[in-house]
């Protein structure tokens, strides 16, 4: 890095007690030339479970260069109390910064026993993940409708986006749709199929018939949510 920008200031502002402090400088580091440097030694130095390694992580996921990855990985590890936020942040992150190649990072994070950190890897998955986690999100897309939590839908959605992205094999697509028109009401996703995939709800043609969805369509899609990149900070 170079010295013409004060990065000792911003490094010791994030290393600051005062959450305005650490705030202002995570702001400063994103606007930085060095943006993904600083913010990386930020995510491995910070301590903040609560707030700062999660944003520092999620401002990541918005940057390329040749340090965030590791720092990633290394925030997807962190263990204990308090440490979901950044590893749900760090996952989509990193499948936000290296696309398919995030994809055994995303498959580790489907075998965590917390449903919230589940949850982001299947966020991840539906808009970076190649096919090898197919079955694993199935399983899990199974366990959310049993459970029928009050706020699933987005999971359900990001699920389906993931799995329609994946059926290029005439067997699998088959099986999905009749998965699908199985679990209809539970899916409750009239909207995501009328917009993406109108054929594969009930009343559509033959399973075997069905086509397979715009893959383009889906990354757009998913885009719009958790997929799609944070606004910049205030000036």
């Amino acid at each position: 890095m170079s010295e013409a920008c004060d990065h000792e200031a911003i490094l010791t502002a994030a290393r600051s007690r005062r959450t305005a402090l650490r705030s202002r400088a995570i702001d400063d580091a994103y606007r930085d030339p060095h943006t993904e440097e600083l913010l990386a030694q930020m995510l491995d130095e910070s301590d903040d479970l609560v707030f700062a390694k999660p944003v520092i992580a999620a401002r990541l996921g918005d940057c390329a260069g040749a340090h965030g990855d590791a720092a990633l990985r290394r925030a997807i590890r962190v263990s204990g109390p308090g440490s979901r936020d950044v590893r749900c942040a760090s996952l989509l992150a990193l499948a936000k910064r290296i696309g398919p190649l995030a994809t055994p990072d995303l498959v580790d994070g489907l075998t965590t026993p917390d449903g919230v950190v589940k949850d982001y890897a299947v966020h991840g998955l539906a808009g970076a993940g190649d096919d090898r986690a197919f079955e694993q999100v199935l399983r899990h897309l199974r366990s959310v409708l049993r459970r029928k939590r009050p706020s699933q839908s987005q999971v359900v959605a990001s699920a389906l986006s993931y799995l329609a992205r994946h059926v290029s094999d005439r067997a699998r697509r088959s099986d999905l749709v009749a998965f699908v028109r199985r679990h209809w009401d539970a899916l409750d996703q009239a909207e995501w199929f009328a917009e993406l995939w109108p054929d594969a709800a009930p009343g559509g043609p033959d399973p075997d018939e069905v086509r397979a969805p715009s893959d383009a369509a889906i990354q757009e899609w998913v885009r719009r949510g958790l997929f799609g990149p944070l606004p910049p900070p205030p000036p």
